[in-house]
């Protein structure tokens, strides 16, 4: 007899376009390597550091009037106050983003003096966040001549300006695109990221119709990021621009970074949208995904499902993959067992049979050997082929 039944550095630009032009991915990248620009002068000393905190004060954002140095030493203070600990930590970035709002460089200044190691790249993004949001162009000019083209931060201005202007953050990354060809893409990915947020995806459509990239491999990136972000907030709507898209590798790319992004938020909803694509390879990878995941949240559901609308070959990849995954193999044979025989394809049924008993023979040898001497499920040739690995259960 069988057992019983148990339930189961952050990249750089350079170095992220590089790996999304090889892999094809479907997430965004986080922090990049500068692209080749003016050399930035040396940061402020100690020493210098009071002289250049005051002139900032003549940088008007946001206000009719220069900051004046007192104002500036009054945020400070503020900054300064309190007992260290994760909700001060939280104050702390509220009050740079209110700060960089009205005198951005003096709240970069401090930054840089007085937040090191992990807290400061995160009170950086808060800087560069709260500026582009009160004046886009003398942050993003900012960045590319005071940062020495940062693209980590780049990516921060263009990301917050395009909640706020898709059209402007369209112009800044064709600006950039032209000017580095090689990073194209990774511009456009900031922008979308902002353009999405907002969930303005018409908007993200138009503005990869006009990406300004030097090939449609990049162009490919920009979909796949689109439809992979769609899915997990409209899968329908996001569906249907997929499946409007013509024929091929891109389509095929696009769909499969929908089905990833849809197994994750409803499985089940996602295997029904699989179960009703054409036959062939985008099927198969679809209901994949869709039943891998769905396996992990609900495995009786997802296996009654599996067994019920199992009539046809392109299950046969993806039971394969689940009834030989180790967690399945090893917590519920029987699962496994019943998936393995829905297999169509006769050799990788039988195969995926002898990989589920070899494993169970591992832990429950006796067991094992009855299930192959006397399971009227297994064919003469699965036999056969398990007597021949244990010829102990002759």
């Amino acid at each position: 007899m069988k057992p019983e039944s148990k339930n189961p550095s952050p990249n750089v630009w350079s170095r992220a376009a590089a790996v999304l032009l090889a892999a094809a991915i479907i997430f965004l990248v986080g922090r990049f390597t500068a692209p080749h620009a003016p050399a930035r002068a040396s940061d402020p000393t100690a020493a210098q550091a009071a002289p250049l905190i005051a002139s900032s004060a003549a940088v008007k954002i946001g206000s009719s009037n220069p900051l004046p140095p007192a104002k500036i030493e009054e945020w400070r203070r503020r900054l300064d106050a309190g007992v260290p600990g994760e909700a001060r930590g939280k104050e702390r970035l509220r009050m740079l983003s209110e700060w960089a709002r009205v005198s951005p460089t003096a709240a970069l200044e401090y930054v840089r003096q007085k937040m090191f190691r992990d807290r400061q790249p995160e009170a950086l993004t808060t800087v560069f966040e709260a500026w582009a949001g009160q004046d886009p162009t003398a942050a993003w000019n900012w960045v590319l001549t005071r940062e020495n083209g940062d693209a980590g931060h780049l990516r921060s201005v263009l990301t917050e300006v395009a909640k706020n202007d898709p059209v402007m953050a369209q112009r800044l990354a064709g600006e950039y695109a032209g000017q580095h060809p090689d990073l194209a893409s990774n511009a456009y990915l900031s922008a979308l990221d902002g353009v999405m947020y907002t969930g303005d995806y018409e908007g993200a459509q138009r503005m990869i119709a006009q990406a300004k990239v030097p090939n449609e491999e990049q162009r490919n990136i920009l979909l796949n990021l689109l439809a992979g972000n769609w899915a997990r907030y409209q899968p329908e709507s996001a569906a249907q621009w997929v499946l409007n898209l013509p024929a091929g590798a891109v389509r095929a790319q696009a769909l499969d970074a929908l089905g990833q992004a849809w197994s994750d938020i409803d499985p089940p909803r996602a295997a029904e949208f699989a179960m009703n694509l054409p036959p062939g390879p985008e099927r198969q990878t679809a209901l994949k995904q869709a039943i891998s995941k769905w396996t992990m949240d609900d495995p009786l559901r997802a296996s009654e499902w599996v067994l019920k609308c199992n009539a046809h070959g392109d299950f046969d990849q993806a039971i394969a993959a689940l009834a030989t995954s180790s967690d399945v193999m090893n917590h519920n044979v029987d699962l496994a067992l019943g998936w393995a025989g829905t297999i169509q394809q006769e050799n990788l049924r039988r195969q995926s049979t002898i990989a589920i008993v070899s494993t169970w023979y591992s832990t429950d040898p006796a067991s094992a050997m009855g299930y192959i001497k006397g399971s009227a499920d297994l064919s003469p040739e699965t036999r056969q082929e398990l007597l021949k690995v244990f010829p102990a259960a002759n």
